[in-house]
């Protein structure tokens, strides 16, 4: 354990790195940090103290002291949910629904899942601009969405005031990321490629998929829009360039970040993980599994990336 300060306020946290220039720390409320140990304002001290991820009480505490009165926070198994007073319980059910699915379906396919050592937390604003207030504070800087989850803080944020359909399909994909990082379907100190990580976010955009009531048929559980892409994009069963996107997606990360391909790249990604987790379930159980067990804060180079899917 080490204390150190954040944002003006002292904190404790366990080290993952230790180096001269660098410390990458996890709080006991789940937060990532990244801190300079040279810096004074640092003010990193060790300490003789086992870690101690924070209680369901301290943090439901903590909240209520950062978002103020005009919020509640609500509790289930799995989260704390920050919304606007008065909003009833449609959230808490939707991220607890959501995640009670996830780990159904992962279980279901042989992929080794566990307790996750934080509650997780989801951050429901009252509207999109008190939204994007709280990404500025925190320094993201995302393209138009209705939510995303952010892995350095561990938090789901999302808003009240649009589309309750979109917003809810944005929510089960965010809730997804969530769930994997939290539960050990993916590591949050290691590289996990996005193609898995964003395929699987897409699958968990159908809400057939986190039905409790669960779904017999296979039509129910595709993802509709990726589809639709696919079909408009690749209209010829033989086209190679669907096999050229494919081992792009899974040789590196660049696709996402190109404004051209990006909406291919989610789509197909979508069609990988979903065709593994359908068809060959064992095959998506060793690849998540594996991913997930590769060394922490170790490049994952291309050529490593292809040997592990081939």
């Amino acid at each position: 354990m080490i204390e150190f300060l954040d944002n003006g306020k002292l904190k404790k946290g366990m080290l993952l790195v230790d180096l001269a220039h660098e410390c990458v720390v996890i709080g006991r409320d789940g937060w990532m940090h990244s801190l300079d140990p040279r810096q004074p304002e640092a003010r990193v001290r060790r300490l003789n103290e086992r870690y101690q991820p924070a209680s369901v009480a301290e943090l439901r505490n903590e909240l209520r002291a950062e978002f103020g009165r005009s919020f509640e926070v609500l509790s289930t198994k799995h989260f704390l949910v920050v919304q606007p007073t008065g909003r009833g319980d449609r959230w808490p059910r939707l991220f607890e629904q959501s995640h009670r699915g996830f780990i159904h379906y992962m279980s279901k396919r042989g992929v080794n899942v566990r307790q996750g050592r934080f509650p997780m937390v989801a951050i429901v604003f009252p509207d999109e601009q008190a939204m994007y207030r709280e990404f500025k504070k925190l320094d993201i800087d995302p393209k138009r969405v209705v939510g995303l989850y952010a892995g350095n803080s561990n938090r789901v944020m999302t808003h009240d005031g649009g589309s309750r359909s979109a917003i809810a399909a944005t929510v089960r994909h965010e809730a997804a990321h969530q769930s994997a990082f939290n539960s050990g379907v993916h590591s949050r100190v290691n590289d996990t490629p996005r193609w898995i990580s964003e395929g699987i976010g897409q699958m968990f955009e159908v809400a057939a998929i986190t039905d409790p009531r669960g779904s017999t048929r296979l039509a129910d559980r595709i993802n509709r829009e990726s589809l639709s892409l696919i079909q408009r994009k690749f209209t010829d069963r033989h086209d190679v360039r669907f096999s050229q996107v494919v081992m792009q997606l899974i040789s590196d990360n660049t696709m996402f970040e190109n404004p051209k391909q990006v909406d291919e790249a989610y789509a197909v990604s979508w069609a990988m993980m979903f065709y593994l987790a359908e068809r060959q379930p064992k095959s998506f159980a060793k690849l998540l599994n594996h991913t997930a067990q590769r060394p922490p804060f170790a490049d994952y180079t291309r050529k490593q990336r292809l040997r592990d899917v081939e």
